[in-house]
């Protein structure tokens, strides 16, 4: 799975995140970048792109300005994969507190994902359809419990390019909210 860390400037949060990661987690493959031109510039740092972002299965922000910078930039095209740590820029790089809210983070939020892509977790389900011949499936409820999901949250159908489709809960509001 490849996943990419995105923070302002690609300095501090994202930059920890990556190194992090990478060394705890081999399986995956982790990137970072920054979304502020300006910043990258400066610190001569990686600019997130739109290659960057379809490379990503997973794109994790730190803060709500990152996903409106996404969106900005991209209309909607790649929000189904981001995921909001909420991590505010007051850390250093490397530093113990970063890494702590880092692996919080990990902990609490839709890493589940991962977890569950790790496992190797394999559900079959029966397609039904509704009265006007629409599809839809049930997902068992200890599968909902496991991942925090509840009715009316919103899923995005996220294509694995082999065949099988990942779901994932969005970490942003529906448009209609």
């Amino acid at each position: 799975m490849n996943i990419l860390f995105l923070c302002t400037a690609n300095l501090n949060r994202s930059k920890t995140a990556e190194n992090h990661f990478a060394a705890k987690d081999p399986l995956h493959t982790y990137r970072s970048a920054g979304l502020s031109e300006k910043e990258c510039k400066r610190n001569n740092t990686t600019l997130c792109s739109e290659e960057l972002l379809t490379w990503a299965d997973l794109v994790f922000v730190m803060e709500d300005e990152h996903v409106r910078r996404i969106e900005q930039h991209t209309d909607q095209r790649f929000l189904h994969k981001v995921i909001n740590l909420h991590i505010p820029d007051v850390y250093q790089y490397g530093e113990p507190d970063l890494i702590e809210q880092l692996e919080k983070r990990r902990d609490t939020t839709q890493f589940e994902e991962a977890k569950v892509y790790q496992r190797g977790a394999v559900m079959k389900v029966e397609i039904e359809r509704t009265e006007d011949g629409e599809p839809f499936f049930r997902l068992p409820d200890e599968y909902l419990v496991d991942l925090k999901w509840e009715d009316g949250d919103v899923v995005y159908w996220i294509d694995n390019k082999d065949g099988s489709w990942t779901l994932r809960k969005s970490s942003v509001a529906s448009p209609s909210d």
